[in-house]
């Protein structure tokens, strides 16, 4: 383990793209594996779901043999300021989702009652927004900010390295038919929104209020969208969406600057 934690503080990129790589190969395998072996479509909630599943199990045994899982945010619960400015934010961003998506600013509740796949939908989203905090909030950002947070510039640099690999990883929305334009559009908001977690992840010392709000600004969506036609063209929600997650990004970077300040989170990073 000395070995490896060498190589990820020598090599920060590198170690990122490559971690990043097998995360992904690993989480595409296992669902893989249990569709075929279920014989079920990739796509059904018991093929995401064990596929990331088994990504957690990676994410947590890695940290766990490097000692990380606290500094990592992982065994924490996070400051009552982060949460207070987790909550502030999903009560911003969750409406400002649903109109970006559908024109309006209410959700129907009815959809967790009478929608019969809400549990399955709420169970994928579960476990694929934990492993992915789990591993980008968690895991590389940690990497990153242990090698670059002690300046201003290395702190802002390894939030924005670690939003700009999670953004590219959106890409494969291609597969769902999304154009060209739109996956842009996707790209550069989820850029500017996990500035905001990546910021609250600091500040709490912890995953777990980047999560409530990854989870919560989603959730609404995906339940949404089972009883409510998205808004056409879909460019024009990624739009909106996109504009909706710059004064985030901007609180981000101010989060982030303050937290410099402070140096303690940083200070239990290195």
């Amino acid at each position: 383990m000395k070995n490896l934690e060498s190589f990820l503080t020598k090599h920060p990129v590198l170690s990122v793209i490559i971690l990043t790589i097998s995360w992904f190969i690993l989480a595409m395998l296992s669902a893989g594996i249990t569709s075929s072996l279920l014989n079920q479509e990739f796509g059904d909630t018991a093929p995401v779901f064990l596929g990331h599943i088994s990504a957690i199990i990676f994410i947590v045994l890695l940290l766990w043999k490097l000692d990380w899982l606290k500094a990592a945010g992982i065994t924490r619960s996070g400051t009552y300021q982060a949460w207070l400015l987790t909550l502030i934010g999903i009560i911003y961003f969750v409406p400002a989702s649903l109109y970006s998506f559908f024109g309006s600013l209410s959700f129907n509740f009815s959809n967790l009652v009478n929608l019969p796949l809400a549990g399955n939908v709420i169970l994928r989203n579960l476990a694929i927004y934990i492993s992915e905090e789990m591993f980008f909030r968690g895991a590389v950002l940690l990497i990153l900010v242990r090698v670059w947070g002690n300046t201003e510039k290395g702190l802002l640099g390894s939030v924005t390295v670690m939003s700009l690999v999670f953004a590219l990883m959106h890409v494969v929305q291609a597969f769902s038919g999304l154009s060209g334009t739109s996956i842009l559009l996707l790209v550069f908001e989820v850029i500017v929104i996990s500035t905001w977690w990546g910021a609250l992840v600091l500040k709490a010392k912890s995953i777990w209020p980047a999560f409530a709000a990854h989870f919560m600004g989603n959730i609404v969506i995906a339940l949404q969208a089972n009883s409510v036609s998205v808004i056409e063209p879909h460019v024009h929600a990624y739009t909106r969406l996109l504009l909706f997650s710059i004064p985030l990004g901007i609180g981000g970077i101010w989060l982030l600057l303050l937290t410099f300040k402070s140096q303690s989170t940083i200070n239990d990073l290195t």
